[in-house]
């Protein structure tokens, strides 16, 4: 077994999800999210200190005020394990992975082999997009999961009746975690692709949209997502704060997403719009 540098990294929620997908580039294995930034993990073998120190510069960190320790080697599975909950959403989805017992039944229960912080259900934003997803008819639709992780919510989807799921992320590691989620759940209509919103052919619509991602990103993206819904279809949204939604709304109205509601958790927020072309 080899050490691992800790690097805490204090930053603001946008620069913390850029720099976590340019670490994972440069062969980062772990992230844990803090309430001043993150924490990224890395094997000493594989650190670069160059690489590491240009990156933080290129976001306005100064390399020397980030403080580092060495993690002696130990079973990180194990402690991974030993600190990973299942979580609960609304009483109804039980959010677990592999190594759980299962001690109740709910009414519906998605299996996670967790890989990566994001999409395990442990973020509000995941557990915001879930309730919201128990209100929303899936019945046979055709639903685009924008920025998927670990196809979470996609899954989710297919459990509520969706006919077929194309999700999309940046991050290599989803291509595999993805696969080994579907067969966790014994779904099959999980299509994943590699890349950004461009991945989505010219002809392609859809019913839905789920889009766990950033206010920043969610902005950027409106113009291009509305292409590619139908009259009608619905749009999941969060990766934001309350305070956010006022400029999302703004944002969304001119291309004929209409706000219908929105959820609130410990300040972040998630909501829900209705595309009606004018």
């Amino acid at each position: 077994m080899e050490a691992y540098f800790e690097f805490a990294i204090i930053c603001d929620e946008d620069t913390r999800e850029l720099l976590i997908a340019e670490l994972a580039e440069l062969e980062y294995e772990g992230f844990i999210e803090t309430d001043e930034g993150f924490s990224a993990y890395i094997p000493q073998s594989l650190h670069h200190p160059l690489l590491y120190n240009d990156l933080l510069l290129k976001y306005g960190i100064n390399p020397n005020d980030v403080p580092h320790s060495i993690i002696e080697p130990q079973n990180w599975n194990a402690q991974w394990e030993a600190s990973y909950e299942p979580i609960v959403v609304a009483d109804k989805i039980l959010v677990r992975a592999p190594f759980h017992d299962l001690e109740m039944d709910y009414e519906h229960t998605i299996t996670i082999q967790p890989k990566n912080t994001f999409g395990t259900g442990h973020h509000e934003t995941t557990q915001l997009v879930l309730e919201l997803m128990l209100k929303q008819d899936f019945t046979n639709k055709q639903i685009f999961d924008y920025g998927c992780g670990t196809g979470v919510l996609g899954l989710m989807a297919l459990k509520l009746g969706a006919a077929h799921i194309i999700g999309n992320d940046i991050d290599e590691w989803c291509l595999d975690n993805i696969a080994e989620n579907k067969g966790l759940n014994n779904l099959d209509n999980f299509e994943f692709r590699l890349g950004s919103l461009s991945v989505i052919k010219v002809t392609e619509t859809f019913d839905g949209v789920l889009a766990n991602i950033n206010k920043n990103i969610l902005l950027s993206s409106f113009s291009t997502m509305v292409k590619h819904m139908k009259p009608g279809a619905f749009l999941l949204i969060s990766g934001f704060y309350e305070s956010d939604l006022i400029d999302l709304k703004n944002a969304t109205e001119p291309l004929g997403l209409q706000f219908k509601k929105h959820l609130v958790k410990n300040n972040w927020c998630a909501a829900q719009f209705i595309y009606q072309p004018k």
